[in-house]
């Protein structure tokens, strides 16, 4: 049997090393993409604070937890359906026809000891997922200090919650207005004459709209707004600042070493892909990370990962996880027999099974003509 730990935490400082964003759902001003905040209390006031969603946060570690999975499928030349590459990577195939809690005893053992099921869950099933994310990724200020382990709390920066943020401007062009040189364009002149019309002519109704209810000293519902096509844009995007230090914690119930060994892998993942919220494309969300792992309240490894941000690798005391997980692996985890019968997307329901009033019914009715 497995090794298996009471429990295991991995916890630490993720400090940005470029601003990071991740868009409120709400809306905010024209013009003004928000960033999402929540409240806390500061010595009895309430305060509103920037944050990283722990769910984004998790979906991002399972989904280079999956990876491992995939990769070895792919080694081994098997295949998974659609359904099965959904479970894994999102945990769900669907929104309805799920069967949460119909799992046999044997699956649901089985799924318990299998590294990725057992961390993450989930499926048609909704296996219970060992792993926990702490909290969502608040900034460590005087504001949230109390709200962290007391570990981390001098490591809270003395700064206030509207100091952390920033607008940043996404500025985008209209390569067609500027006229391209070269023949490569077809009916280039018309072409043209066409998307300048267009622009002027939506650019001036807009306008028109904004002056008339201007006039009659009214505001503009925003689903009445006129839209334009004009590819020259200006959007402010409020952003945390670069350097701001958040804490980061996720907990493991009961894991055995190649769940842990897969934890650490697929953080070490993330890391490297090094991307918090939204926009990485345009150099937002990068970081380096400062994570311990500790079992119960003993230290095990001061320093997970080391190096820098893209090129990290996990520290030499985390050698006996890896080989777990390592010999999971050659045990056949990630066989694509073995990862469809732990998600399965038929679920074989009893023929005398039958759903609410209208089944009852008509399973009397058949009874009663036979």
């Amino acid at each position: 049997m497995a090794n298996q730990q009471k429990s295991i935490s991995i916890r630490g400082v993720i400090t940005l090393t470029a601003h990071a964003h991740q868009t409120a759902p709400d809306g905010g001003a024209e013009g003004v993409t928000p960033q999402m905040k929540t409240g806390v209390f500061c010595e009895g006031k309430k305060v509103d604070v920037p944050y990283i969603s722990a769910n984004s946060v998790r979906g991002m570690i399972r989904r280079a937890a999956g990876d491992v999975l995939m990769e070895q499928l792919e080694a081994r030349g098997e295949q998974i359906s659609r359904n099965v590459y959904l479970s894994i990577k999102r945990g769900s195939y669907a929104r309805t026809g799920l069967d949460a809690g119909g799992a046999t005893y044997m699956q649901m053992v089985a799924a318990d000891k299998h590294p990725f099921a057992g961390l993450f869950g989930g499926g048609a099933h909704m296996y219970r997922s060992k792993l926990r994310i702490e909290r969502d990724l608040y900034p460590m200020i005087a504001a949230t200090r109390s709200l962290f382990p007391e570990r981390y709390q001098a490591m809270c920066v003395e700064a206030e919650p509207a100091q952390l943020l920033t607008k940043t401007l996404i500025a985008s062009r209209d390569d067609f207005e500027r006229l391209p040189a070269g023949a490569f364009i077809e009916n280039v002149e018309q072409a043209y004459l066409e998307h300048m019309a267009a622009k002027f002519g939506q650019n001036a109704a807009k306008k028109a709209q904004k002056a008339e209810a201007r006039a009659e000293g009214q505001g503009l519902v925003k689903s009445e707004k006129l839209k334009t096509d004009d590819l020259n844009t200006f959007t402010q995007v409020e952003c945390i600042v670069a350097g701001t230090p958040m804490y980061f914690g996720v907990t493991v119930s009961a894991p055995t070493d190649a769940q842990i060994g897969l934890l650490l892998n697929a953080i070490q993942r993330w890391a490297n892909a090094n991307a918090l919220g939204g926009g990485s494309c345009r150099g937002r969300g990068s970081f380096k990370a400062a994570l311990q792992l500790f079992s119960g309240s003993e230290l095990l490894i001061e320093n997970v990962l080391t190096g820098d941000a893209g090129s990290y690798e996990l520290a030499a005391k985390a050698a006996p996880y890896v080989a777990a997980l390592e010999e999971a692996i050659t045990e056949g985890m990630a066989e694509a027999a073995t990862l469809s019968a732990l998600y399965p997307t038929a679920i074989k329901k009893d023929d005398d099974e039958t759903k609410g009033k209208k089944g009852k019914a008509k399973a009397a009715e058949a009874e009663a003509e036979a």
